[in-house]
C-alpha cells in the first residue's frame, strides 16, 4: 500500500530552531507510515540539508540564487503535485504553501507574530483562512495570532532530544582556551532584531565589574551580510571584546552548552528557543528575558531565572546571582531537566504532528 506523501516546507535550511527542529524531528518520523520528503527555498541557507540527506530524506531546493522568486512558487507546486499534506513553517513559506500547493496546509507558527516585519505580517494573516491546521509552539505564539481568520491554533510544544559526544565540552573549553573551573556563560541566536545580542553587549561592563573572569560566549549566523562585524565592533566599543566572543555560526553549538556554566536568553521577543530547551535538557541553569513563551517553560527561581526584556543591568544580576551560587545552579539545572524530559520530548512533538496528519488525510 502506498504511503501518504508528507511535504515538509520551509524557507531555508540553515542553522536555526524552526531548521533544526525539521532536521532534527526527522529522526523519529515514522516512516513505515509516512513517505517525507523536505523543500526549501534559500540556496544559500543549506547548512542542515547534509543531516536530512543522511537520513536518506529527498531535500530538495525550489528557490533561485535570488532565493523565493515566482519560479520558486512553480517548483513548490510541482514538487506537491503527488504530495498527500504539506507541513509548512515559518510565515512566508507558510503563505506561498497556502496559495500554490494545492494540497491541505498544516501550518506551524514559530515566533509571536509582531517579531515579523509588517510585509511578513501582512501576507501571513491575508492568507492564513487557507490552512487546514495551524499550530503554535507555545501559548504565547498562539495568542500572538488569535485574531488571524481561520482555524484557531493548537499549541504543539517544540522538543529536543539531545546526544553529547564524549568529550565535548572539554574540546570546547580546550578551543577557548579556558580552565574547567573558568566561568562560561553561552548564548545561542542568530543575529537578527531583536534577537538581543545589544543586550548582552550592554550587560557585560556590569557583569564584569563583578566577574572579571568571565567570558561570553555568543553563536549564531548572520541574517545580513555585514550583521557578525556589527556585533563584534558593538563588543569593542563598549571595551568587552577580550571577554564576549562572537563566534558566528556553528555546527556544534550544542557542544557550547554542554561546556557552560549557564545558558544566557537575552532575546526581545521569542517564540519557544529550541536552544534553551537543549541547555535546560543539558542540566544547564538558563536566565533568560520573560517574553514569548519563556514564562510558560521557565518558573523564576525554580526552573531557571527570568528577567525582563530590554533591561541589560537585570541580565548581568540574574547571569551573576547563578555564577555566585553553584548549588543553586545545580538545583535549577536538575530542576530544568526534569521539564524538558517530561513535557518537551521531540518524539512527542512528531507524534503529535502524525496524529495530525492522520487528521487531515482522513477528511
Amino acid at each position: 500500500m502506498n504511503r501518504p506523501v508528507i511535504l515538509v516546507a520551509i524557507k531555508g535550511l540553515g542553522i536555526g530552531g524552526a531548521e533544526k527542529l525539521i532536521s532534527e524531528s526527522a529522526r523519529f518520523w515514522d516512516r513505515s507510515r509516512f513517505e517525507y520528503r523536505v523543500v526549501y527555498a534559500l540556496p544559500w541557507k543549506d547548512q542542515l540539508v547534509a543531516p536530512l540527506e543522511a537520513l536518506r530524506v529527498e531535500v530538495d531546493c525550489i528557490g533561485t540564487k535570488w532565493g523565493m522568486t515566482p519560479s520558486s512558487w512553480l517548483r513548490l507546486r510541482r514538487s506537491a503535485a503527488d504530495v498527500s499534506v504539506v507541513h509548512a513553517h515559518l510565515p512566508a513559506m507558510g503563505a506561498v504553501a497556502r496559495i500554490f500547493a494545492g494540497k491541505p496546509v498544516i501550518y506551524t507558527e514559530h515566533n509571536v507574530a509582531s517579531s515579523y516585519r509588517f510585509p511578513v505580517r501582512l501576507v501571513n494573516r491575508v492568507t492564513y483562512r487557507r490552512n487546514r491546521v495551524v499550530t503554535a509552539v507555545s501559548d504565547a505564539v498562539a495568542a500572538s495570532v488569535a485574531g488571524y481568520p481561520g482555524h484557531g491554533a493548537r499549541v504543539v510544544p517544540n522538543g529536543v532530544s539531545c546526544d553529547i559526544v564524549p568529550g565535548a565540552a572539554e574540546r570546547v573549553r580546550a578551543e577557548l582556551g579556558l580552565e574547567p573551573s573558568a566561568p562560561l556563560v553561552v548564548h545561542v541566536g542568530n543575529i537578527r532584531p531583536h534577537k538581543g545580542h545589544a543586550n548582552l553587549v550592554a550587560a557585560m561592563p556590569r557583569l564584569l565589574a563583578s566577574h572579571p573572569d568571565v567570558t561570553v560566549v555568543s553563536i549564531g549566523g548572520e541574517k545580513h551580510e555585514g550583521d557578525l562585524p556589527r556585533v563584534r565592533a558593538m563588543a569593542a566599543q563598549a571595551g568587552v571584546s577580550d571577554r564576549l566572543r562572537f563566534l558566528g555560526r556553528r555546527q556544534d553549538a550544542l557542544d557550547f552548552i554542554a561546556a557552560a556554566d549557564l545558558f544566557a536568553n537575552p532575546s526581545d521577543f521569542e517564540g519557544l528557543p529550541v536552544a534553551v530547551l537543549e541547555a535546560m535538557a543539558l542540566s544547564r541553569p538558563v536566565v533568560a528575558t520573560a517574553v514569548g513563551g519563556m514564562p510558560s517553560l521557565i518558573i523564576d527561581g525554580e526552573t531557571g531565572v527570568l528577567v525582563p526584556p530590554g533591561d541589560p543591568e537585570a541580565l548581568a544580576s540574574g547571569i551573576a546571582r547563578i555564577l555566585d551560587n553553584p548549588a543553586l545552579a545545580g538545583e535549577l539545572g536538575a530542576a530544568g531537566a526534569k521539564v524538558v524530559e517530561r513535557d518537551y520530548s521531540l518524539e512527542a512533538m512528531v507524534r503529535a504532528f502524525e496524529a495530525m496528519y492522520d487528521e487531515v488525510l482522513g477528511g
